[in-house]
């Protein structure tokens, strides 16, 4: 049952493998005609060559002069040889390089259509895959596919027309000779086949083993302080070297049985060739009827001649090098169809849950010839962002403006979705009205960024409901949802882009006024003035050109550039010092009061002023109010206020 199962995963990605160049079909069977005209011109060239030497050669051994010798009709002959090898290098250069540019044509679209999943999938599959994993995916194993397309396409197809047109000639040559060999042949190589098998589950796992290579150098890499701080260089190398070690053992075990076919395929063809050789010769001295074509090699009794052993030697090479070039394409095909079977698993993935996505955020603005509101592109200045809601009375279409109000209603969520789940947050519920500033604190773990995490609609919440503006959280398009809300974390990313670029791609739309006094605000102007190119100077990797709060600082200054309905700010600005949060905090509380705001702080001085403190602990909001009315009930968060500030 097993092995059963396994071949059927394994034609499944043969099949899925040829899905790729789908797209260029007419190419394809342009390179098809092109193979099959190849294979007629080189097989062709080879019978040639043998009825020369059967035709002018020959009978000169057997008593006939030079004066006998027709040179104006083997010149013909001749130069149609050299016309046959001429199309053939044409034809051949022709289709290989359509058979490359599918491939790779085939490659690209796929990386597409891998960034295109990658960037839809929900955050918690990425959760549980390895970031070095899906580089693999993207990078290794789509160029694996590449290149196993190639191998399939120009040597599967090339041999299939060239071992027909082979066999078709040896018949007309000597079908006594091609009923010894070919049998011989066929069962010689189906053994060899089998050998193959036997490797396709080592290409399976080192393809995995690699994945796991490049989870672990990206992690390596993003970790060598840590990894020096511990002094855990010895331990690092270590692990490495145990995966390296098992990326030898395991490709060793493929390849040995890959290089073995080489080694049966030169025994093989040197022992046919020997057993062509004295069958031949052993028909030529005793006269027997080779069973072939007169005008193919054998002379008008239908006995063999030099030229026809000559004839039969040359197109079994031609029969024999097309089963070496299609064993040999196999093998890089298993490497493609492991890669193929990794791909798949994300490809395959489902995307997150749209069926009740039924309400839009769109942006609009007045229209006076019109005289209404309707819809308009996101470049528009003048726009506004407005929920866009069916009315049944009305039989159209109409629209709300977003104002940011949140609720949490006795809210469950877990981020295990099996039967035996725990909740991470338990019962929750708040109101919160445009405009305010919701403050959320606890200790490490309970729950305060599962919170914001389900706002911004990262998970979906098992029980309860979340509503914005009244609307279910569940039915609002996830996209869409992105267009009234900013989050700056903890942990912000910077595009290698210029400063200016990174600025803008919260908001295509702002001028430079806004941009100065968003820099103003975030006190960031002096340490841009002080960079090489300014506002121009290019972000390095993720910001390794600049201080961790200077990235802190551009981060929260690309999130009020962006002039979203709702601001979240998860320990946005635990990163900055003391003295620069200050004065981020005193020039964000304007910004504030115009959004409907959510922060997660870690120095709860900065909080002071929250219009709402959601105090969370083991998943539950345990205690909410404003600063003054939690003090004074002297619970939980006095308890936490106090300790911070005890010394």
């Amino acid at each position: 049952m097993k092995e059963t199962k396994t071949h059927k995963n394994y034609y499944q990605n043969l099949k899925r493998l040829l899905s790729f160049v789908k797209k260029d079909k007419k190419m394809f069977y342009l390179a098809m005609f092109f193979s099959l005209i190849n294979a007629i011109f080189y097989i062709g060239g080879s019978y040639l060559i043998g009825y020369i030497i059967s035709t002018f050669f020959e009978p000169l051994g057997h008593g006939k002069s030079f004066s006998d010798f027709e040179t104006t009709k083997f010149f013909i002959i001749l130069a149609v040889l050299v016309f046959s090898y001429v199309v053939y290098g044409i034809f051949r250069y022709s289709e290989q390089y359509i058979y490359a540019k599918i491939s790779f044509q085939a490659s690209a679209r796929l990386r597409n259509e891998i960034i295109e999943k990658l960037i839809h999938l929900d955050i918690s599959f990425y959760d549980k895959n390895k970031t070095g994993d899906l580089i693999s995916n993207l990078v290794i194993d789509a160029n694996n596919i590449a290149n196993s397309l190639f191998q399939l396409l120009s040597q599967l197809i090339s041999a299939i027309f060239n071992i027909t047109i082979a066999v078709v000639m040896m018949f007309l040559v000597s079908t006594a000779l091609s009923l010894i060999i070919i049998p011989i042949t066929l069962i010689s190589f189906g053994m060899v086949f089998l050998l193959i098998k036997r490797s396709q589950p080592y290409f399976m796992k080192i393809q995995v083993i690699f994945g796991e290579l490049n989870a672990f150098v990206e992690e390596s890499l993003q970790n060598t302080k840590i990894t020096n701080a511990f002094n855990k260089q010895e331990d690092l190398f270590n692990k490495l070297t145990g995966i390296t070690k098992r990326i030898r053992d395991t490709a060793f075990k493929g390849d040995f049985i890959t290089k073995s076919f080489d080694t049966i395929y030169t025994f093989l063809s040197n022992f046919l060739i020997l057993a062509i050789t004295g069958i031949s010769a052993y028909f030529y001295f005793k006269g027997t009827n080779v069973l072939g074509v007169q005008g193919f090699g054998a002379d008008a009794n239908g006995h063999a001649t030099a030229g026809l052993i000559f004839t039969f030697i040359s197109i079994n090479w031609n029969f024999l090098g097309p089963f070496q070039a299609l064993m040999g394409a196999v093998f890089g095909i298993q490497v493609g169809i492991a890669s193929t079977s990794r791909i798949s698993k994300l490809l395959d993935e489902p995307l997150p849950k749209t069926d009740h996505e039924i309400i839009r955020i769109v942006k609009i603005s007045f229209n006076d010839k019109a005289n209404d509101f309707m819809e308009c592109s996101n470049e528009d200045p003048f726009g506004f962002f407005a929920w866009k809601i069916y009315d049944p009375n009305l039989k159209k279409y109409v629209y709300k403006s977003v104002k940011g109000s949140v609720e949490f209603k006795d809210v469950y969520f877990s981020y295990d979705t099996t039967k035996n789940n725990k909740y991470q947050l338990k019962g929750a519920s708040f109101k919160v009205k445009q405009g305010q500033n919701i403050a959320i604190v606890g200790p490490t773990g309970a729950g305060k960024t599962t919170i914001i995490n389900l706002i911004s609609k990262y998970y979906n919440y098992q029980k309860g409901s979340i509503t914005i503006d009244g609307f279910e959280l569940k039915n609002i398009n996830r996209k869409d949802l992105k267009r009234i809300m900013t989050i700056v974390s903890q942990d912000s990313f910077l595009f290698n882009e210029t400063v200016l670029d990174n600025l803008n791609m919260s908001n295509e739309n702002v001028v430079e006024k806004d941009i100065n006094d968003a820099l103003q605000m975030t006190q960031s102007q002096h340490f841009i003035d002080s960079l090489p190119k300014g506002i121009n100077t290019l972000i390095e990797n993720n910001g390794q050109n600049i201080s961790q709060g200077q990235k802190q600082l551009l981060s929260i200054t690309r999130s009020i550039l962006s002039n979203k309905n709702i601001l979240i700010l998860d320990e946005a600005t635990s990163n900055i010092d003391s003295n620069t949060e200050i004065i981020v905090q005193k020039s964000m509380l304007n910004l504030m009061k115009y959004k409907t705001s959510f922060v997660i702080a870690h120095r709860l001085s900065t909080i002071k002023n929250a219009d709402l403190i959601l105090v969370v602990n083991n998943g539950e909001i345990i205690e909410s109010g404003t600063h003054k009315s939690l003090l004074e009930k002297e619970g939980f968060y006095y308890n936490m206020y106090t300790s911070q500030f005890s010394n």
